[in-house]
């Protein structure tokens, strides 16, 4: 790959040119390299807008690559006149020179791991002479992380071209702590790589595609380099964790060509989608950046940095070093132009085979060369370089061929940028490009003019691309995108859950079945191990943050000294946060990682992810074959979502999930085609023998924090006083009020300021009903209904600000029309001067709690000891540390307050009582671990997220860290403690539909989530007829899968929102309903058979017409069954028998209930495959069916190998007269009225 240039044929010897440009490197950068410190300055000027004699970090790496790659041509040839070592070793010693100034700063590197703060960043510039600081920590912009990464980059190409850089372990434990100051890029603002952050330059940072961009592309070219070189052993070798490479990799790609939210173009983007990081793997990405740049950035003498840069132009006030934010339009369209850009172009076509775009810019740069002796661009005489003046030679290096042959001492110089002069300002803001330029006084820039040298000895063929680029970034956007097969190894807890599963025809192994030479470890032991990764005491470096390692370093093997070690994924550990406790979620979540690990793995071998099945995970497999005789289903939900999750790990067995092609096997079967990374480097480090072992035990340890319960729990209790969600067809018995009424989420009409609502209340209060010998404690309420009013409006004041704790009990006698309730522990608020309401004829079973008043603390802490009901003993604990720290330690239970709080917590998830999870992680300041990810995702699409509500909200416009964050939800979401769980699952959410269906956020600048909350409450408040309060405990009560259903659902449009199309409902698993619209009006039925079973029906109903079509596929034909009612889809995920049933809801609403008249849709499924119970559970369903209920069936997969008599006498009392002929795997389906066949 070679462009002919006329110089070429003058000098036929390499080594002739080799000398010129030695010449013209050493007197042009080389001899500018102080002597003792071996840094470079940016140049010799000392202009009004700066002193460039300090060595930039970037600068400096930029300047060396001139003097690296006349090094590497140099080897070429026997004579080299010693030139090649001295240039590799002015290289070396730059380099280490850069390294030494980084590493006194050591602390700062170790701090910013667990901060990211701008005052722990290393700085951006040091002294030329000695390597030390030249200003202060805020007095610039030092934060620049791709600097840094420039550095990192150049050293892993240096090292893999045969440098020696990198001399003790000391620094390559410094180099590895570098890789994790900057492996969090993707949510790092930074100032980037032109120093100033915010495009208004006032000191703000941002998140910068450019210095994602090449983060990237050095965390992958130094990630399994052995800084030693070949002499090195295992300790010598970086190591990269594959997620935070992919997190880097997807944002990056998400951002472009975007580079920051102020500036909507760079020319910064030229250095990561070509030399020298190639960090961009979509050729269409990057040719769409690469257009919209070149379109509104490039002029005569170069680009433009970004549109309305005010930097050096005759305009720019330079005795402030901030703009006013209306002053930028004045720099519009007279932006200085840069002929450093036009270098960047000239290398990338050159390493990437583009020689088109190569010549067209070395045609264009040329004119703007200044001669050395001259001090003049080679197109000019004595006047300012006019555009009608640059003449494009036809050769493609006019100023080599013209000058270095005639006299030797004559170098090419570039300008830093160019100005136009303040006479030309009017003209030429009339007529962009129109008038001449003059060149500034930093002459030669010397980063852009190493990167004219570098691209013209690879022109000449003095050097080629490879030698520059020995790792091959070059090829990133040429590789090939390959879909991945996931080895997914099940393992039994122990060999009783393995007997139950291989009775479910699903076959595991347990951990004692599994070879010596394998040991399956807890996730977060993978964390401890990396986190003695680049530990050094001699420089306070402690290795690695204890952060989870995700799914992809998850789904590799690991091998220290012959013994092999897998990891299961953190994704199912439930631990840390509530969402995986959720099965339903789980295998959403389990879907989601498995079509993630597959789309990016990019390692040799399969990902291989290990999964141990455990009875909490999949529950009482016994319990489930023998389903109560009471429906419906969603009174039992707990152990039909868990048998959801049964039934995805068995269709796991097809190796198909979603799409992504999967492979179930043994763990010994999968080594000979995983990846299997070394964890050799624990060697050297002391006693590494027991490290894993330790930090297993650490993991165990941790996992059963909870195991020694303190604290009583019943059951029955506990489900007795489950609060009351609106659509329960059996009538519950507890409301809970901690809910985000008064103030917090109310609307102007608040129902609590009407009549009815306190006649209720006043109706419901009750007789205590107390256990033998276990007194239960109550919050007394309002005497009578006007005082409560009083209350209540007084809450609703600004001046409210203390708050009442009130355990109560309401009587379940209630009439029909009023809300029933019993059992209460709630939260609300009264002014300072509220007087404690006087105490009933009960007042000695009731107990008047303030929060923060531990006037009372004694006696909670005896309820406490009493209480077997998870919700008084969630309460009593908020109460309790209201009053006391979360280290106070309960003697008579002898536990802390937190371990107390883990306790309920873990009971609360174990047993899906999702309110109190969630209230119990408010108090816990619980965070979900990939918060800071989802919100960085949502930023970086130009999507604002506000937490709080009035003068509380707080706006995110760029990543935040999660110390800041755990800080901003608990200032600013203390309305009601539930409410920071809820908006911390709502961000999750938000930026996963954003990465699926980035659509449903078109013309959405802002996601305010105290009003998404609201939208949500109101949702279910206008679907089932019912109060804002009960509406927020059902929204409480909603599991995480179904309140990002329910988010989904708010999200969609408008269409699904409208009150005259919601005429059906879905049932949903509290009791409550969601929404399905009803279409205009259908006139005809029709009927289509093929290979696939088909019916489509209408049915009458309630003066309206519903379209039902259902549809199910052999296995042969496809494998499936699904069902639209009215146009909306559902699909069947199991295998089996599956059965929507449309009733109306007459019966079950009462008289001002909305609902009314509306049709309720109830959805269950039985896998008659596995066992003859799950047949007769479907006879009891059918069952417990009232007549004239619509029933429609589909079957997916097997489902006659256990369809006992019981099974099929229900499918014939449903009117099924040909269920006796359906065969193995065939098609099936039915649509009848029980009591009379449809079809």
């Amino acid at each position: 790959m070679t462009i002919h240039s006329p110089h070429a044929r003058i000098y036929e010897k390499p080594v002739d040119r080799l000398d010129y440009y030695y010449q013209a490197i050493h007197t042009t950068i080389l001899s500018k390299q102080n002597a003792v410190s071996g840094l470079i300055p940016a140049s010799v000027a000392i202009t009004t807008h700066g002193d460039y004699t300090d060595a930039w970090v970037r600068d400096n790496v930029y300047s060396i690559y001139a003097v690296y790659g006349l090094a590497l041509a140099y080897r070429r040839i026997d004579n080299d006149t010693g030139r090649a070592f001295e240039l590799e070793h002015a290289v070396v010693k730059l380099m280490r020179a850069l390294l030494f100034a980084m590493m006194r700063q050591a602390d700062k590197v170790e701090n910013f791991k667990k901060t990211q703060s701008l005052e722990h960043s290393l700085h951006a510039k040091y002294n030329t002479n000695n390597g030390e600081t030249v200003v202060g920590d805020f007095d610039w912009g030092h934060l620049q992380i791709d600097a840094t990464s420039l550095f990192l980059l150049a050293l892993a190409d240096m090292t893999t071209s045969g440098l020696t850089i990198i001399y003790t372990q000391d620094e390559v434990d410094f180099v590895q702590n570098l890789v994790f100051y900057i492996e969090r890029a993707y949510r790092t603002p930074d100032y980037g790589i032109w120093e100033r952050g915010n495009k208004s330059n006032h000191g703000q940072p941002e998140l910068n595609s450019s210095s994602i961009g090449m983060a990237l592309a050095a965390l992958r070219a130094i990630n399994g380099i052995n800084l030693f070189g070949a002499r090195g052993g295992p300790s010598s070798v970086i190591h990269v964790l594959p997620d935070e490479l992919t997190r880097n990799s997807t944002t990056l790609h998400s951002f472009l060509p975007r580079e920051s939210n102020s500036k909507e173009i760079d020319g910064s983007v030229l250095s990561i989608i070509g030399f020298p990081a190639f960090a961009v793997s979509d050729q269409d990405l990057i040719r769409r950046s690469k257009q919209e740049a070149k379109d509104k950035l490039e002029g005569k003498y170069g680009w433009k940095r970004f549109l309305r840069d005010g930097h050096q132009t005759v305009l720019e006030d330079t005795t402030r070093l901030h703009y006013d934010l209306n002053e930028l339009k004045i720099f519009e369209k007279i932006e200085s132009e840069w002929p450093l850009f036009f270098t960047y172009l000239v290398l990338e076509g050159l390493m990437t085979g583009n020689l088109d775009q190569a010549r067209e810019y070395r045609r264009k740069l040329e004119p703007l060369v200044i001669d050395s002796l001259t001090m003049q661009p080679v197109s000019m005489s004595s006047a300012p370089v006019s555009p009608g003046a640059l003449s494009y030679s036809s050769g493609s290096s006019s100023f080599m061929s013209h000058h270095s042959s005639n006299n030797n001492n004559s170098i090419p110089l570039l300008a830093e940028l160019y100005y136009v002069p303040a006479e030309h300002i009017d003209a030429e803001k009339e007529n962009p490009h129109s008038q001449p330029r003059l060149p500034n006084d930093n002459v030669p820039l010397v980063w852009a003019l190493s990167l004219y040298f570098l691209g013209c000895l690879i022109e000449e063929d003095l050097l080629s691309p490879s030698e520059v680029d020995p790792l091959g970034r070059r090829f990133t956007a040429n590789k090939v995108a390959r879909q991945h097969i996931v080895q997914i190894v099940l393992l039994s807890e122990d060999a009783a859950l393995q007997s139950t599963l291989s009775m479910y025809g699903l076959e595991t192994q347990t951990l004692e079945e599994i070879t010596s030479n394998i040991t399956v470890l807890h996730p977060r032991t993978l964390a401890e191990v990396y986190a003695g990764l680049g530990r050094n005491a001699k420089m306070g470096l402690s290795g690695r943050p204890k952060r989870p390692v995700g799914v992809l370093g998850t789904s590799r093997l690991y091998r220290i000294q012959g013994q092999l070690y897998a990891f299961t994924p953190h994704f199912m550990d439930n631990e840390e946060f509530y969402l995986n406790a959720d099965p339903d979620y789980l295998v959403s979540a389990f879907e989601s990682e498995l079509s993630f690990t597959s789309a990016n793995w990019f390692y040799p071998g399969r990902p291989t992810m290990v999964v141990v099945l455990t009875h909490a995970l999949l529950g009482s497999m016994q319990n489930q074959l023998q389903d109560s005789e009471s429906y419906p289903l969603s009174m039992a939900q707990p152990d039909r979502s868990k048998k959801n999750l049964l039934n995805f790990f068995m269709n796991l067995r097809c190796g198909d999930c979603s799409g992504v092609r999967v492979r179930l096997c043994r763990l010994t079967e999968s080594v000979n085609t995983s990846n299997i990374e070394s964890l050799d480097f624990l060697v050297n480090q002391p006693e590494w023998e027991n490290i894993l072992v330790m930090a297993n035990r650490s993991a165990n340890r941790r996992r059963r924090r909870s195991i020694h319960r303190k604290l009583a729990y019943d059951e029955g209790e506990t489900q007795a006083n489950t609060p009351r969600t609106p659509g329960t067809k059996t009538p519950s018995s507890r409301r809970h009020n901690t809910a985000f009424h008064g103030k917090s989420l109310a609307s102007p009409l608040d129902r609590l300021n009407q009549e009815s609502y306190f006649d209720q209340i006043s109706t419901a209060l009750a007789q205590l009903e107390a256990d033998a010998g276990e007194p239960r404690f109550k919050l007394k309420d309002p005497e009578n209904v006007s005082l409560a009013r009083k209350t209540v409006a007084h809450a609703d004041s600004p001046s409210s600000n203390n708050n009442v704790a009130r355990i109560t009990e309401l009587d379940t006698s209630a009439s029909s029309s009023s809300p029933s309730v019993i059992g209460n522990a709630g939260i609300s608020s009264v002014s300072d001067d509220q007087q404690v309401l006087s105490e009933s004829p009960l007042a000695s079973d009731m107990l008047s709690l303030v929060l923060g008043d531990p006037s009372q603390f004694q006696q909670a802490v005896e309820s406490l000891v009493a209480s077997v009901n998870l919700y008084d003993q969630i309460d009593l604990l908020q109460y309790l540390v209201s009053c006391k720290s979360l280290d106070f330690y309960v003697s008579e239970l002898e536990a802390t307050l937190n371990e107390l709080l883990e306790e309920v917590y873990l009971k609360s998830m174990r047993l899906q009582y999702w309110s109190i999870a969630r209230q119990a992680a408010g108090l816990l300041r619980k965070l979900v671990p990939s918060l800071t990810i989802n919100i960085t995702d949502l930023v970086i699409r130009q999507k604002q997220v506000s937490i709080g509500s009035g003068p509380q909200e707080y706006l995110l416009s760029m990543p935040t860290g999660p110390d800041a964050l755990r800080k901003m939800i608990s200032e600013h979401c203390n309305d009601d403690v539930r409410e920071g769980p809820v908006v911390q699952e709502i961000i999750l959410y938000l930026g996963s539909f954003i990465r699926t269906a980035p659509h449903i956020f078109d013309g959405i600048l802002r996601l305010r989530t105290h009003y998404i909350i609201i939208a949500l409450r109101e949702e279910i408040s206008r679907i089932n007829g019912c109060d804002e309060e009960e509406a927020v405990e059902h929204l409480m009560q909603l599991s995480p899968f179904e309140l990002k259903s329910l988010l989904g659902t708010i999200l969609s449009g408008p269409s699904l929102c409208d009150a005259t199309t919601s005429d059906i409902v879905v049932r949903d698993k509290p009791g409550g309903f969601m929404m399905l619209s009803l279409p205009p009006a259908v006139s005809s039925m029709t009927s289509i058979s093929n290979m696939t079973n088909n019916s489509t029906t209408v049915i009458e109903s309630a003066d309206k017409n519903i379209l039902v079509r259902v549809q199910s596929a052999g296995f042969s034909s496809g494998n499936f069954a699904r069902v639209e009612i009215n146009g909306n889809t559902m699909h069947a995920t199991s295998r089996g028998v599956h059965v929507w049933a449309i009733t109306h809801d007459g019966a079950h609403s009462s008289g001002n209930d909305s609902s009314a008249n509306k049709l309720l849709l109830e959805r269950a499924s039985f896998d008659t495959h596995i066992s003859v119970e799950e047949s007769r559970s479907f006879k009891r369903f059918i069952d417990w069916l009232p007549a004239g209920t619509t029933v429609i069936i589909a079957v997916k997969d097997d489902f006659i190998e256990h369809l006992d008599q019981s099974g099929i006498e229900a499918l014939k009392s449903l009117g099924s007269t040909k269920i006796k002929q359906v065969g193995y795997r065939d098609s099936y389906v039915l649509i009848s009225e029980k009591g009379k066949c449809l079809l």
